[in-house]
């Protein structure tokens, strides 16, 4: 069975609809954050896709607005942003922004699926180098889950192959956060076979985005866009 890659980035931008742009104006700080938007995601997910050849499913809206990545029923879907919105208002957002990605996303994977191939499909996130305090002991972190032994073997191949071509990177697997946690690709994992669907998520310290050198975020985006073309094909073996 041939593979067919699949590449998202559901925190890409921080853009607020100009309908919306009321629900912000006391306070647009957070969308500049990490809070608003994965910092350097866009950017990642634009380097990944040009080495993978494909075009990647991006959504810019601000994730204050409503969170792709979060389940209908988290209670984080829905920001101190929205949150407090009618019901109505809520519907809207939902319907005009969440749910389209989500289909599209879906669609591609069921396409794939139905010409026989195995959709392989990243999730692209960044993240804070802080949290609560602490800082981060992740460079670069795999997420998947642990009892799909595809997903588990793929992130293996795809670690293995940058660390070769940067050394020093702190490179974990299941960190910063669990790859069985709330998500858009755990959803989609419930509904096919690991053997028609691999889902995992890439997340890269947003220190690299932050760096006053902007060529060694260059360089760090292209190692691992090259390592996950290598990886694919040495998955494929």
């Amino acid at each position: 069975m041939g593979s067919q890659m699949i590449i998202s980035c559901e925190h890409a931008g921080n853009e607020v609809p100009g309908e919306y742009g009321h629900l912000f104006e006391h306070d647009t700080e957070p969308l500049h954050t990490h809070r608003g938007i994965d910092i350097g995601a866009l950017k990642l997910t634009n380097t990944i896709a040009e080495e993978m050849e494909q075009e990647p499913f991006l959504h810019t809206v601000t994730r204050l607005l409503v969170d792709l990545n979060r389940s209908v029923q988290s209670p984080t879907l829905f920001s101190e942003f929205t949150k407090e919105q009618p019901l109505s208002v809520k519907e809207d957002i939902f319907e005009k922004y969440y749910r389209p990605h989500r289909q599209k996303v879906k669609k591609r994977v069921q396409q794939v699926i139905d010409e026989g191939k195995r959709a392989i499909h990243v999730g692209v996130h960044t993240f804070t180098p802080v949290w609560e305090g602490e800082e981060r002991d992740v460079d670069v972190g795999f997420l998947f889950d642990p009892v799909r032994k595809n997903g588990k073997q793929f992130c293996e191949i795809w670690r293995k192959e940058l660390d070769q071509r940067h050394e020093g990177l702190r490179l974990r697997m299941n960190q910063p956060y669990k790859g069985t946690m709330d998500g858009f690709i755990t959803k989609l994992r419930r509904n096919y076979p690991e053997e028609e669907y691999i889902g995992v998520e890439v997340e890269v310290n947003q220190r690299f985005a932050h760096s006053t050198g902007s060529d060694v975020w260059s360089r760090i985006r292209e190692q691992i866009a090259i390592s996950l073309k290598s990886a694919f094909k040495n998955f494929e073996k």
